[in-house]
């Protein structure tokens, strides 16, 4: 249900904190809407939206305000409509979304075709999703940010700030051909922005009560991850592990505008942070509550649940991604079942027992036996772990550019059906709670993965109502079966006209390990 379904609703808004305090633009300032297609509560959960409103509010040049899937038409704050904008400037970090960002632009009036709207208003969108693959939304947007987008960002803002919001052909002209940005329609190729050296890293700038995380400052303690899982798609797009400078976390605590009680830390590897018990110990001093987003097995050992434990962290996550060692290995995972085992039983021995398991199925290598050595696997971590209780998360793998898998055929639907059933009940034998992912939103995210601008045209008839998914596959000239089939092991890839962070042979090579 939409809280804020009209203008009239949104009087009673989210109290919410500041934690820097922005300057005043001048009169007549360009509107500038930072959105985000999801909720409120998710929004403000995403440190790379957090990042694009801080950069703006910062210049001082832009009349920011921001936006959300439960407030389109409308802005949070002002209630402007998202059409008196002069730029849109939209973080999606999952496929999925653009089906929410196709909705509150229709909601609010706006051209969606690149070509007829001419910038009126300049949309910029950004985030993990847009850097693998921009082609499904190229129709529809102005500019898309490629790769780690915090110069970018930086960049693309001084060029407005300079020029104007206006002034279309002279912003366009200006950002063609810059590393990190594609814009559709003119530059035929682009270049992936990486920053190998960087060590400063987005945090909160906004409490609020209202998140997946309430009232809690999240900081983005590293970016990229040591591993080599041929699936996930920020170990292939920000790889190098870079760690954040606990010099820059002391600083963002310090200027402040309040003291934080509860600090979110975020990352796709945290126990891998080389001064791990010196971050913990900065927040511990200062009595402030600790978070954690998720923690990588190879890094727990009995120190580190000692510290966690007196942190006051309760509950944790792992992803062991499979119950079937030799299968983990084969896609990336190398990391053995008794290094979860013994990590379930430190966190459940120093009161760490709320425990979350995120399984996959539909992956190389996968077959009937999956489901024993699952339950073995899960009978071992609960025995190894009383009186802990686990949560099970079991998704359907989605190919992701840029990844080894990118080429991989998905399962045939009766497949994935069969394995989600069957390791469902595998896991509630094992006296495990179980949450799975439907089929039909692994396969859209699919489409939208692996699509080109024929994808985003399915994308917009979906999305405006009145047919279905497959409907519109057909009428975009979309071919069904296509996600069910090997791709591009020619080189023909989409989003191969980004030069992304490796190269075809590269990745064609670890695939081929992986499905010999």
């Amino acid at each position: 249900m939409n809280p804020f379904p009209s203008r009239k609703d949104m009087a009673d808004l989210p109290d919410e904190t500041y934690l820097e305090r922005f300057p005043v633009p001048p009169r007549g300032a360009p509107a500038l809407f930072v959105g985000y297609p999801s909720t409120y509560s998710v929004a403000m959960s995403n440190l790379g939206f957090h990042f694009i409103f801080a950069e703006a509010s910062r210049s001082g040049e832009f009349s920011v305000d921001r936006f959300f899937s439960d407030t389109a038409p409308f802005t949070f704050k002002t209630g402007k409509r998202l059409g008196e904008a002069d730029v849109l400037f939209i973080s999606v970090s999952y496929e999925e979304d653009y089906i929410n960002l196709v909705r509150m632009m229709t909601g609010s009036a706006i051209e969606l075709s690149r070509e007829k709207r001419r910038g009126k208003p300049l949309i910029i969108v950004g985030g993990a999703a847009i850097s693998a693959n921009p082609l499904p939304l190229s129709e529809m947007i102005d500019v898309a940010v490629i790769g780690e987008g915090e110069r970018t960002t930086a960049h693309i803002l001084e060029i407005l700030s300079g020029d104007g919001a206006g002034e279309y052909e002279d912003v366009i002209e200006k950002l063609s051909g810059e590393d990190g940005v594609f814009i559709p329609g003119i530059d035929s190729r682009a270049m992936f922005k990486k920053e190998k050296t960087r060590d400063v890293f987005p945090h909160s700038v906004i409490l609020t009560g209202k998140t997946v995380f309430p009232d809690t400052m999240l900081f983005e303690t590293g970016r990229g991850c040591p591993g080599v899982c041929g699936f996930c798609l920020a170990t292939s797009i920000y790889r190098p592990h870079r760690p954040a400078s606990l010099a820059s976390i002391v600083k963002a605590l310090d200027e402040s505008l309040v003291n934080t009680s509860k600090v979110g830390l975020v990352s796709t590897a945290i126990t891998s942070h080389p001064q791990f018990e010196e971050l913990i110990d900065i927040f511990k001093e200062r009595d402030i509550k600790i978070g954690l987003s998720s923690l990588s097995a190879e890094g727990i050992d009995r120190k580190t649940v000692r510290i966690l434990s007196d942190a006051g962290v309760r509950s944790a996550s792992l992803a062991p991604e499979t119950g079937d060692e030799s299968i983990r290995f084969l896609i990336g995972k190398r990391t053995v079942d008794e290094v979860y085992i013994d990590a379930a039983a430190l966190l459940a021995e120093s009161g760490v027992r709320r425990i979350s398991l995120y399984l996959m199925t539909g992956i190389p290598g996968e077959d009937d036996g999956i489901y024993q050595s699952t339950g073995g696997f899960l009978e071992r971590l609960s025995t190894a772990a009383p009186g802990a209780s686990f949560s099970v998360h079991i998704n359907t793998m989605v190919p992701k550019p840029w990844t080894p898998l990118q080429f991989f055929a998905m399962p045939d639907i009766q497949v994935i059906r069969s394995r989600l059933k069957g390791l469902s009940s595998v896991c509630r034998k094992a006296g495990m709670r179980v949450k799975t992912k439907s089929i039909r939103s692994s396969l859209r995210q699919a489409f939208l993965s692996l699509g080109d601008q024929r994808a985003g045209r399915a994308l917009i008839e979906y999305a405006s109502g009145g047919i279905s998914w497959k409907m519109a596959l057909s009428s975009a000239g979309v071919d069904i079966a296509s996600v069910h089939r090997e791709r591009g092991l020619d080189g023909d890839l989409p989003w191969y006209r980004i030069e992304g962070p490796s190269s075809h042979d590269t990745l064609l090579k670890r695939y081929k390990g992986m499905v010999k």
